[in-house]
């Protein structure tokens, strides 16, 4: 899951800006990932759609 940077928010390692891409596995300490969403610092992204491979036996 990855979720967009609303406001901007330091780390320890670094400092996140607006429009900055973060996934949990990010190292956002001493924030959580849950935490950042539920203050408003992120916004969870939704899961992209994967597309569907066609089945070779029903092409034209």
């Amino acid at each position: 899951m990855m979720a967009l940077v609303l406001k901007a928010f330091p780390t320890r390692l670094r400092r996140f800006k607006e429009g900055d891409r973060v996934s949990p596995q990010d190292d956002l300490s001493p924030q959580s990932f849950d935490g950042l969403a539920n203050a408003g610092y992120i916004e969870k992204l939704p899961h992209a759609s994967k597309s569907k491979k066609q089945d070779p036996s029903k092409a034209d």
